[in-house]
């Protein structure tokens, strides 16, 4: 593409590269959207979303994502690359039954949705070193630029400054209509109701690598809305891999409905609110390790009800095909690990946590790991109806029947494992409380999350996809992401070993 701006959508249909001779988009120079911001299409959202409420939907734009500038439909390899996508409402690229698509260094400003993609036959799509700031009234920017050549945030600058994190109650922009009550046309934020990808029902095999996502409302949003015969074919095969999550007011990750073989690994979330929505209903064989995050300044105006966060959001109930191992992170929090309702097949192990002591408005003492809500004598009876209704405001205590382990973490923690364990959660033997001092608690400064001496991980049986086992026990393991040779390691999934990349990529 020649220099300049494209302000007109762009409709590729049934064009076919292939691995030899992929197709080519690229203008180092161009920038494809339009003239209207936020503030202009702010109202509009609005009106779309409040019309949605009225007949009886969700209030939001997702109904609209493929009205986006760039549409890929019925195509394969095709390699996206060094483009500029700004002020795209509601989406920047739209892939409509693809495959073999590849989007590379692209840089997304504004829009509700950067990347989405449809259809049960869209699979093998690779996405990397691009970024996204939807707000662009924040500091995303420069934070994205400080990472690329420094490989950390800007902790001179202050998050109060972000809107989109600090100044906008998240109810504008998310809220349900029932408790949140109708859309407010004129002051509502539903234009960043939206996500860096969204995908609806594909196949899978996707790979997100090495991109930054910063002020923005939702990360990586995969929805699997199959037939009960048919959601197994969905929503499989999924590595977000070296990614960082800067300030996203909602869920950075976040698999809905039914999900199968997602690796999550050595990404950096800088203040998410709730950096994992594990909401599914059926799911198995997750591996999430080698994570590094700080939870540290509070999000939204003064009073907002969505502020406190967590770092995992369950399900009321669940069903595991497959275990879901979270092993070898490192968190710096000022929220709990889980706060309410239940997983099956939930293994979090080797685990460093440690609590950010010094935050503002945050009494860490009283942030169980677990949730507040953990007190003895408020255990219910063993009826299932009776102990989902509690678990509405309290992680559950079912573990051995969901098969939920939390074992060999180190969780800085006075009510951790000893508290706990009396209040009926049977942690582990390996688990330990004691000081967690790391190394330079600096926001957003990876190496400053090692810890000085961490204890000895504890080795343990993992399952691979196909079923087959092996005992985790790497050379001189230790607790936390961080391991002697550097960043914890995991065999690749199978399928990624295998890609079909073109040829001199």
């Amino acid at each position: 593409m020649n220099k300049g701006r494209y302000r007109s959508p762009i409709t590729i249909s049934g064009k076919r590269g292939s691995q030899t001779k992929p197709i080519v988009i690229r203008g180092p120079k161009a920038t494809i959207g339009s003239d209207v911001n936020f503030d202009g299409y702010q109202v509009t959202a609005n009106k779309l979303a409040a019309a949605q409420q009225k007949a009886g939907s969700f209030p939001g734009v997702y109904f609209l994502a493929d009205d986006a500038a760039l549409v890929l439909k019925d195509c394969q390899w095709v390699i996206i690359e060094d483009l500029c996508f700004e002020n795209c409402w509601p989406t920047a690229i739209y892939l409509d039954n693809c495959q073999h698509i590849f989007i590379r260094r692209v840089s997304f400003r504004g829009g509700t949705f950067a990347i989405g993609a449809a259809g049960p036959y869209t699979r093998h799509l690779l996405i990397e070193d691009c970024d996204w700031v939807q707000d662009v009234d924040s500091h995303g920017a420069a934070d994205i630029l400080s990472i690329r050549e420094e490989g950390h945030t800007r902790s001179d600058l202050s998050a109060a400054d972000c809107k989109l994190w600090s100044k906008i109650p998240w109810k504008a922009v998310h809220g349900s209509g029932n408790e949140d009550g109708p859309v407010a046309v004129e002051t509502d934020a539903r234009a960043y109701d939206g996500d860096f990808f969204r995908a609806w029902t594909i196949a899978g095999y996707v790979v997100i690598r090495n991109n930054i996502i910063a002020d923005a409302f939702n990360g990586i949003h995969l929805f699997n809305q199959a037939s009960a015969s048919t959601k197994a074919n969905f929503a499989r095969n999924v590595v977000i891999e070296d990614n960082w999550f800067v300030r996203v007011r909602d869920n950075a990750i976040e698999p809905e409905d039914f999900a199968w073989n997602w690796t999550i690994r050595r990404n950096r979330f800088v203040d998410c609110y709730m950096p994992f929505s594990f909401e599914m209903q059926q799911s198995g064989h997750f591996y999430v390790y080698g994570n590094l995050g700080w939870n540290f300044h509070l999000p939204g105006p003064l009073g907002d009800t969505h502020a406190s966060g967590a770092l995992f959001k369950l399900p009321d109930q669940h069903k595991a095909d497959g275990p879901h191992y979270i092993f070898n992170n490192t968190w710096l929090l000022r929220a709990p690990i889980v706060k309410k309702k239940r997983i099956s097949g939930f293994e979090h192990r080797n685990n460093l946590i440690g609590y950010a002591e010094n935050a503002e408005k945050f009494k860490w003492t009283s942030c169980s790991p677990l949730g507040n809500s953990w007190s003895a004598e408020k255990l219910p009876a063993t009826e299932l109806e009776d102990r989902l209704i509690f678990e509405r405001g309290c992680f559950t205590r079912s573990w051995k029947w969901l098969g939920i382990v939390f074992d060999g973490d180190l969780v800085g923690h006075p009510a951790f494992p000893e508290a706990l364990r009396a209040a009926g959660y049977k942690i582990g033997v390996g688990a330990q409380s004691g000081i967690v001092k790391f190394e330079d608690a600096t926001i957003g400064l990876p190496r400053g999350l090692k810890m000085p001496l961490p204890p000895a991980g504890q080795p343990f049986a993992i399952q691979l996809p196909d079923e087959s086992w092996s005992v985790f026990d790497p050379d001189d393991y230790v607790v936390g992401a961080w391991q002697p040779r550097g960043t914890i390691a995991f065999e690749n999934p199978a399928f990624l070993d295998i890609w079909p990349m073109v040829e001199k990529y």
